[in-house]
């Protein structure tokens, strides 16, 4: 396993902001949004806007993480090593549950090419597109850093042509306290719960810290930056794709009837295709890219049978893996699971799994002091502790308001699932090549020396 020392510090702030908005922008809001309208009408738009504000407060234990001690592993790192080996396999048990999600994304994109070619079969393609990008991933083609700035810049531009050829269609008469609260409160906080989803994901920069020129001061800074540009972007189009057609024809569905109310054909064409399925298959494809990393990390842990981590000799990718969520992936679309069930409830997992990072700052000043105490994003312990408790409250509240809205089955299945998982953790194995006191003496050490402790674990 390659130490993040090793890495090479290439990555500055522009780089960073551009990964963090192209890992925010995309599939979430392509996929969500009507069925946020589903959930609390015209309410969407201020649904979108708090969210990000809540998705600002729940990052910040990670922003805080990641400003003090910069690594490359991410968040089962700060969970495992932070509260306890047990605790980061039982978050890394609800990790790979919340992956039912990739089906979230090949169903969004098989709705919008039914959209351009009506009659084609939804599961059927998007069976097909969650296998090809599977292959793809095995065979380990991976697209140029240069692609990868395209394809944010196509999305921007599809998205930015919704919006300047939609406002002029919006009726502003929707926003009204009956259209937006069609649910009461109860279905407005359930949808700002469920679209946190869309504007989410700015996070992963806490991944790249042993890749980044200046980790301490950027990783906070981008979190913050990218979460409200995008939160204020996603207002727009929300704006627009209930305030276009009445509601009823947009609950539940993608954002297709509207793009073709208000673009022309050819404005149409390019933002199904170069903004929204665009958008679905890169963000799917994406995710088979960074998924398996917490995995290997607990097998290099021992906490995982060591097969599972082995590499195809002929690609250099971890198959067996990356088989795992492909058959998670395929499972809700083979089922028939519907569109809103996988997204409130790999949601309502993904908010339970962020708990844990939230929980793990407060360990942060007892056993990294010098390190913290250097951090450029620090606050006195009391505050930390209260920012940590309040961001906990709030996503286990989300999470609880989507999957009660769930039917009972679905419900005692998730419950099952949790339980299980948590046996699993208690009887893990204790012989693991993570020992936790070498941890503990290690925060003796100067700040440096920590982070490299850390970052090589």
């Amino acid at each position: 396993m390659q130490q993040a020392t090793n890495l090479k510090k290439v990555l500055g702030l522009t780089d960073v902001l551009g990964i963090a908005i192209g890992q925010i922008i995309g599939a979430g809001v392509m996929s969500l949004t009507g069925i946020g309208i589903q959930m609390t009408g015209s309410g969407i738009t201020p649904a979108f806007i708090l969210s990000a504000i809540i998705t600002l407060l729940t990052m910040l234990p990670i922003a805080i993480l990641g400003s003090t001690l910069p690594t490359t592993g991410g968040m089962y790192q700060y969970t495992s090593r932070l509260l306890s080996p047990k605790t980061g396999i039982f978050w890394l048990l609800l990790f790979i549950f919340l992956q039912i999600t990739l089906s979230l994304y090949a169903l969004s994109f098989a709705q919008y090419l039914e959209g351009l070619f009506p009659g084609v079969p939804v599961r059927a393609v998007a069976f097909s597109l969650l296998t090809i990008l599977f292959i793809v991933n095995i065979v380990g083609i991976k697209s140029a850093s240069i692609i990868g700035n395209i394809m944010v810049v196509t999305l921007i531009v599809a998205l930015s042509c919704f919006i300047i050829f939609g406002v002029p269609h919006v009726n502003f008469g929707v926003f009204n306290t009956k259209s937006m609260l069609p649910d009461g409160f109860t279905g407005f906080f359930t949808a700002v719960g469920l679209v946190s989803f869309a504007t989410g994901g700015a996070q992963v920069v806490a991944e790249l810290g042993g890749e980044m020129k200046n980790p301490k001061r950027d990783i906070p800074i981008v979190i913050i930056v990218a979460t409200i540009f995008v939160g204020l972007l996603y207002a727009f189009i929300a704006s627009i794709a209930v305030g276009v057609l009445p509601i009823p024809e947009v609950a539940g569905r993608p954002l297709t009837s509207v793009a073709k109310e208000v673009l022309p054909t050819p404005a149409f064409i390019f933002f199904m295709v170069g903004g929204a399925m665009f958008a679905l298959a890169t963000t799917l494809n994406s995710t088979f890219t960074w998924v398996t990393k917490s995995l290997l990390v607990a097998i290099h842990d021992g906490y995982l049978p060591k097969y599972l981590g082995k590499v195809n000799k002929r690609f250099g990718t971890p198959h067996w893996l990356l088989l795992i969520f492909y058959i998670i992936g395929a499972l809700p679309i083979i089922t028939g699971m519907s569109l809103d069930v996988v997204a409130q409830l790999g949601t309502g997992i993904s908010l339970i799994v962020f708990a844990f990072p939230a929980l793990a700052v407060t360990q942060l000043p007892k056993k990294y002091p010098k390190a913290y105490k250097q951090s450029p994003f620090k606050v006195p312990y009391p505050i930390l502790v209260t920012i940590a408790i309040c961001a906990i409250i709030v996503l286990l509240c989300q999470s609880y308001l989507l999957i009660s809205d769930l039917k009972l089955g679905y419900i005692i299945g998730t419950f099952i699932y949790i339980i299980i998982s948590a046996f699993i953790a208690h009887f893990s194995n204790k012989k693991a090549h993570l020992n936790i006191s070498e941890i503990q003496l290690n925060s003796k050490q100067t700040p440096e020396k920590q982070i490299n402790f850390s970052n090589n674990l």
